[in-house]
C-alpha cells in the first residue's frame, strides 16, 4: 500500500471509529471530521500542505478521474472501503490545491424503524405509481430515507426498480426486486439521457437522485404520469417551496401545465432535518405532506402558501408540520428544546419548556 493510501486509510478508519458523517481534507489545516452535525479535527492528525492534498487526491481518483479532475477542475466520485461502507466524494480545486469531500455511507441499509420515518411511509412505497419527493438541506438524510424506501419495495414487490444517481450512494442487491442503479458520468451522460431512455427499460419504480433542471423535472413528472412510481429528491425546505421550485424553473408560458402535472402525478412531499441528539448521535424530523384532493387543488391553481395551514390541521391523514415532529421529539427527550428551535422557521410552534440549563 502506498503511504498516501494508508494516510486516507488511517482517517476513513477515525472517521468510523468516532461515527462521524463527513470528512473535509484542505491544505494549511488537518483532516476535519463532522459528528453529530459539528466539525472537529480528526484526533492526532497534523496540518496537511497543498502537496499533501493533491498526493491525497489523486491516489482516491486513479488515472481517468485524475485527468478529468485536471480539466474539469473538480469531479464527484464514489467507492467502497472493505466491508465496512461506501463514500461518497467530490474533489476540487481551491487556492491552487486540490481539497476533498467525503460522505461515509453505510453499506447496511437502514430500516423505517432505525430512521424513525414517518408511518404513513409504510403505504407510500406499496403505491403502484405516482411521484414522491423526499427534500431538504444538503446533509439532511434524504439519501438515506430514500434508501430504506427502495429496500422496502426490493424486499416486499416483484418489480424492476432503475436508479439514476451522481454518484451511487448505497448499493441495492436483488432481492423480490431487479434493481438497476445508473451512475452519471460512468453508466450514462446525464440525468435527462437517463430519463429519457427509461422509458424504453421496463421500469416500475425509478429514483431520481436530484431533479436539477426543467429537462430532468418535466421527464421526472411524465414518468410519473405514465403508470410509474418515481422517487425524487430536491434541496428545498418545506412542501410549499418545493412546489414553487418544481414550477418556477420553467418559463411562464408552461407554468400552468407543470402545476396541472404535478398536481396530477404527486403523491406525497416529505421535508426532513437532522437535530442533535440528547446524549449523541442525531435524530430526524419530518415534515408530511400527502397529496389529497384539496392539496391537489392547492398545486394546480398556484395557492401554495395555503399548504402550510392543510398540513397543520389534517393530520388524521397522516400530515404533520415539522414542528409537530420536533415537539414529539422533544416530548420523548430525544432533543432538547434549544435544539429543536434552531432547525425551525416558527420556533413558538415547537412545544416544549428550555430546559432547567439553559442560559
Amino acid at each position: 500500500m502506498e503511504p498516501t493510501t494508508e494516510l486516507i486509510d488511517s482517517y476513513l478508519r477515525a472517521l468510523w471509529e468516532h461515527r462521524a458523517t463527513d470528512l473535509l481534507i484542505t491544505a494549511g489545516s488537518p483532516p476535519f471530521m463532522r459528528v453529530d452535525g459539528a466539525l472537529a479535527p480528526v484526533p492526532g492528525a497534523s496540518a496537511l500542505t497543498g502537496n499533501d492534498t493533491n498526493q491525497v487526491v489523486v491516489s482516491l481518483l486513479g488515472s481517468d478521474l485524475a485527468a478529468r479532475f485536471e480539466a474539469e477542475r473538480e469531479v464527484d466520485l464514489s467507492f467502497s472501503w472493505g466491508e465496512h461502507a461506501r463514500f461518497r466524494a467530490n474533489a476540487f480545486h481551491q487556492r491552487g490545491h486540490a481539497s476533498l469531500a467525503l460522505r461515509l455511507i453505510p453499506n447496511r441499509i437502514p430500516s423505517f424503524e432505525d430512521l424513525g420515518l414517518p408511518a404513513v411511509v409504510n403505504r407510500l412505497v406499496d403505491l403502484p405509481q405516482g411521484l414522491i419527493l423526499v427534500t431538504g438541506p444538503t446533509g439532511s438524510g434524504k439519501s438515506t430515507t430514500l434508501a430504506s424506501m427502495i429496500d422496502a419495495i426490493n424486499e416486499r414487490r416483484a418489480c424492476h426498480i432503475i436508479s439514476i444517481e451522481d454518484p451511487i450512494e448505497y448499493v441495492h442487491g436483488n432481492k423480490r426486486s431487479a434493481v438497476d442503479q445508473r451512475e452519471v458520468g460512468i453508466d450514462t451522460d446525464s440525468f435527462g439521457r437517463a430519463l429519457r431512455a427509461a422509458f424504453r427499460e421496463d421500469p416500475d419504480v425509478l429514483l431520481v437522485g436530484e431533479m436539477r433542471d426543467n429537462e430532468t423535472i418535466q421527464a421526472t413528472l411524465t414518468l410519473a404520469e405514465t403508470g410509474h412510481l418515481v422517487f425524487a429528491t430536491l434541496h428545498t425546505n418545506d412542501a410549499a417551496q418545493t412546489v414553487d421550485r418544481v414550477v418556477d424553473v420553467f418559463p411562464a408560458e408552461q407554468q400552468a401545465q407543470i402545476r396541472t402535472q404535478l398536481s396530477g402525478t404527486l403523491e406525497a412531499i416529505i421535508s426532513q432535518r437532522l437535530i442533535p441528539r440528547i446524549g449523541g448521535g442525531r435524530a430526524a424530523a419530518f415534515e408530511v405532506l400527502l397529496a389529497t384532493y384539496a392539496v391537489r387543488n392547492i398545486v394546480r391553481d398556484g395557492r401554495t402558501n395555503q399548504l402550510r395551514n392543510v398540513i397543520a390541521t389534517q393530520s388524521q391523514e397522516g400530515m404533520h408540520t415539522l414542528e409537530m415532529s420536533l415537539s414529539r421529539l422533544v416530548a420523548e427527550q430525544l432533543v432538547s428544546h434549544e435544539q429543536a428551535v434552531k432547525h425551525t422557521l416558527h420556533p413558538n410552534e415547537v412545544k416544549g419548556a428550555p430546559s432547567a440549563t439553559a442560559v
